[in-house]
């Protein structure tokens, strides 16, 4: 079977204009190319085995549900400046209309099913981005919705806490940063919301200011985004967003933003010693919510500069971020220790992703881009009761610094670093192997990897410094 799927990957990349498609790889070792995902579960309204399948057309909502999609086929497509692309992607994901997003520092690029070339768009498309806005590196990532839909967030600083209007609705940057809503119109034009983000339970805060994560629910609560920032982790239901409209008049109200979102919650660490739970005692430390995934039983957990942990679902907004007994706690919460162990109490840990593999285990990675944030600690693994490390190096990485990670519906892991590509590891072996541009990768510097589980099988997308990658077999 083998065999006879990398003839037929050869076949179809034969018959391919070179000239205006991107490159596509094979590899004998990445396995047949429609292969079912594991764990897809039956198609909704499947009949009696002895029935047949019923078909119920593409199902954006279901894993797998949106069948083999338009993208080229071979296990690695790769998207680059002769697709559109003038700057290197920073990050990449798709939508249930099956668009492909993409972003780099300075743009937005669409490529929708059946274009050969990426639409570029910037701040004269509506883009909220550049003065008055952000500061560099201005866009941060990018993440696909419903049909027609993504999220870009951007970056601006945090103003320090020695400044006393800082977060306040006072702080002259209390407005700077957060993120656009774009919806793509019948013309290739975009409609674009802006998200000015503020503290839903109290309108005199502006906390949530540069984007570092976001995660939107096709499968388990559809149409649920989830958004890690400087600050927390907010919930938003992008279709019923509207402009507030007393803003004007009644600044302080936040009841219009509570109807379409909930920001935002963040589990903590204390410096110098234990948290109490007396807040006259304890300093708390946060923020920096680099990794965010999705459990089975649909906890979200999130890991940060600080600290982890994981937070349940609750149909109502007001309800999901009151993160406390009896409403909606966090269980868990790390404090002791917060996932790795650094030298002092409420020292960073700089955790930048978060994934959970099919057998309940989560996995958390930590790296940096900036020095101020302090060491790094490798991999951990939480049973459920305890906590495993690992060194990426033993497993045969070539840098200790992890700035991605992604846990693949099969269980392996994959890990991204700041300039030595990929490295796939099964938990249980006792090393991985390196994917690098010696099997294909157009750049070994990794930007935000994400999975697109809608389409079967599922796609890693992995920008990097010299294009966009995207498996459809991570061999």
């Amino acid at each position: 079977m083998r065999l006879q799927a990398l003839l037929l990957v050869v076949a179809l990349v034969a018959c391919r204009k070179a000239a205006d498609a991107p490159i596509i790889y094979s590899s004998p070792d990445s396995g047949p190319v429609n292969s079912d995902p594991p764990d897809a579960g039956p198609s909704p309204g499947a009949g009696p085995p002895d029935a047949g399948p019923i078909d119920a057309g593409p199902d954006a909502h279901r894993i797998g549900g949106l069948g083999f999609g338009p993208l080229p086929s071979g296990p690695l497509v790769i998207y680059s400046s002769a697709q559109g692309l003038l700057e290197a992607p920073i990050s990449a994901s798709v939508d249930e209309s099956e668009n492909l997003w993409v972003v780099s520092h300075s743009a937005l690029y669409l490529l929708q099913p059946g274009a050969k070339v990426f639409r570029r768009y910037t701040v004269q498309d509506g883009l909220h981005y550049g003065p008055g806005y952000t500061e560099s590196p201005d866009i941060t990532l990018v993440e696909g919705g419903a049909k027609g839909e993504c999220f870009v967030g951007y970056y601006f600083h945090t103003t320090s806490t020695k400044f006393k209007d800082a977060h306040m609705w006072t702080d002259p940057w209390a407005h700077m940063g957060k993120m656009d809503q774009v919806l793509l119109q019948p013309d290739g034009k975009l409609k674009v919301n802006r998200y000015d983000l503020r503290n839903s339970n109290s309108g005199l805060y502006y906390e949530t200011r540069t984007i570092t994560s976001m995660l939107y629910d096709h499968f388990q609560h559809p149409g649920n985004l989830y958004v890690g920032s400087n600050h927390g982790v907010t919930r938003i239901i992008p279709a019923k967003y509207y402009p507030p409209p007393h803003l004007d008049t009644d600044p302080f109200n936040t009841w219009d933003e509570r109807q379409w979102y909930a920001d935002h919650v963040h589990p903590v660490a204390c410096v110098g010693r234990p948290c109490t739970g007396n807040p006259e005692q304890d300093f708390i430390t946060f923020g920096d919510w680099f990794g965010l995934a999705l459990g089975p039983d649909g906890r979200l957990w999130m890991g940060g500069l600080a600290s982890a942990g994981a937070i349940g679902f609750r149909e109502k907004l007001d309800d999901w971020v009151q993160s406390w007994q009896p409403v909606n706690p966090f269980v868990p919460a790390f404090q002791m220790p917060p996932v790795f162990t650094p030298p002092r109490f409420g020292d960073p840990v700089n955790i930048r992703g978060v994934g959970v593999t099919p057998d309940g285990i989560v996995w958390f990675a930590s790296g940096e881009v900036e020095d101020w944030r302090g060491p790094t600690f490798g991999i951990a693994a939480f049973d459920g009761k305890h906590f495993t490390y690992f060194d990426p190096t033993t497993l045969g990485a070539v840098e200790y610094n992890i700035l991605e990670l992604q846990a693949l519906p099969d269980g392996r892991l994959v890990f991204g670093f700041p300039s030595s590509g990929l490295l796939v590891w099964e938990p249980g072996d006792t090393k991985g192997h390196r994917i690098t541009q010696r099997d294909g990768l157009p750049g070994e510097r990794i930007g935000r990897m994400s999975q697109d589980r809608m389409h079967d099988p599922p796609l890693l997308l992995v920008p990097t410094d010299g294009g966009l990658a995207i498996f459809r077999g991570v061999p």
